[in-house]
């Protein structure tokens, strides 16, 4: 390291700086953070499930948006994807919870639906800690030969969530 007038900087070298890969997670980010936006636009309506927003992203632009908007309706993908302006086959879905891949419950589940249109990548905050999901929905979209990047803004995701996650799994 170069030593300026006796002293030696304290700063890394920009040399070992990955600017596409901060740059990417910057992106990610800031499309899961629009997640959290969106989700909380379901307080009060969606429990006892999670508060969940979903972004659609394709060509570096948002297509589409959606929120779990009440207990018993479309889930946020579900409602992304509908909402979407283009045809969401080959772009990137953002989510602040994992997609869901049970059905005994109210709705069909996500991670189906999210295949069949075509989606190429899921990114998403938390994994779902229900046993009914708890990273079967990953492994279904990865099976179907999705990309998937899980832990992106896991804290904050997890805060956000926090009544569900205490309540599904108490102590963790």
């Amino acid at each position: 390291m170069p030593i300026l007038n006796g002293i030696i900087p304290f700063f890394p070298s920009i040399h070992n700086v990955n600017l596409p890969l901060m740059k990417l997670r910057i992106s990610n980010e800031k499309y899961i953070i629009r997640c959290f936006e969106l989700a909380a636009m379901g307080k009060d309506s969606v429990e006892p499930n999670p508060l969940v927003g979903a972004v659609i992203v394709k060509n570096g632009k948002i297509i589409g948006e959606g929120y779990h908007m009440k207990f018993g309706e479309a889930h946020a993908e579900v409602n992304a994807i509908k909402n979407s302006t283009e045809n969401v086959k080959g772009a990137t879905l953002f989510c602040n919870l994992e997609p869901c891949c049970h059905t005994n419950k109210k709705t069909p589940p996500c991670a189906p639906f999210i295949i069949e249109n075509g989606i190429s990548e899921v990114i998403i905050s938390n994994i779902d800690p229900n046993p009914e999901v708890a990273g079967k929905g990953v492994e279904l979209l990865k099976k179907a030969g999705i990309k998937v990047v899980v832990g992106i803004l896991e804290k904050e995701g997890k805060s956000l969530n926090s009544d569900f996650f205490d309540r599904i799994s108490p102590g963790n």
